[in-house]
C-alpha cells in the first residue's frame, strides 16, 4: 500500500524523499531538513551560564562541543576551557511533555571537544551551568520538512552575504 502525500494537515514528508536524497548530506544539500528556529547554531556559555531543560521535539539532535572540559586528573598540558557545564540528560519517566523541570538528578555527559552527542528530540535535555571558564557547543536540531515547515527553516545550504567574497561559488 503506498502512503499518502501527506496527511490533511500536511504533517509528513513527501513519500519519494528517500530515492532523491538517500544521504543526510543530500537532504541538507536539497533544503529538505526543517531545522530548530535558529539552528545550527553555536552555543557559548560563560561562568553560570546554562540552557534550561527542555525537549526539542524535531527528529534528531546533534550537539558537537567545541571547548574541552576540565579533568579533574588531567595529566596533559593542554589547556581545558571549562568546569562545569555539559549536557544532562533525564529518563522518560522523570520529564513533562515539554521536557521543562524533570524530576531527580540528570546524567551529565561532558564529552571532549568534537565528540558528537546524538539523540531523539523527545529527550529531556539540558546545557549544565558552567562554573568557571568558556565552553562552546555546535547545536542543530532537525526533521526532514513537511509542506506545513515554516519557510524560514528550511533555508538549506546558503551563503552567508558578508562572506560571499571570500567563499566564492559553491
Amino acid at each position: 500500500r503506498q502512503p499518502k502525500a501527506s496527511r490533511p494537515d500536511g504533517g509528513l514528508p513527501d513519500p519519494g524523499l528517500a530515492d532523491r536524497c538517500p544521504t543526510l548530506r543530500d537532504l541538507y544539500m536539497a533544503g529538505e531538513l526543517e531545522w530548530s528556529e535558529g539552528e545550527p547554531a553555536i552555543n557559548v556559555y560563560t561562568a553560570e551560564g546554562h540552557f534550561g531543560a527542555h525537549k526539542d521535539h524535531m527528529a534528531l539532535t546533534m550537539l558537537v562541543p567545541l571547548t574541552n572540559p576540565a579533568m579533574s586528573s588531567s595529566s596533559d598540558h593542554e589547556t581545558r576551557a571549562f568546569t562545569g557545564g555539559g549536557t544532562g540528560f533525564w529518563p522518560p519517566a522523570a520529564a513533562s511533555l515539554d521536557g521543562a523541570k524533570p524530576l531527580g538528578d540528570a546524567t551529565v555527559l561532558r564529552p571532549p571537544a568534537g565528540t558528537a552527542l546524538v539523540f531523539g528530540g523527545d529527550v529531556s535535555h539540558a546545557g549544565m551551568p558552567v562554573e568557571t571558564g568558556l565552553r562552546s557547543v555546535f547545536v542543530a536540531s532537525f526533521s526532514t520538512r513537511t509542506p506545513r515547515s515554516p519557510a524560514d527553516r528550511v533555508a538549506g545550504l546558503q551563503q552567508a552575504a558578508s562572506s560571499a567574497s571570500l567563499r566564492g561559488q559553491w
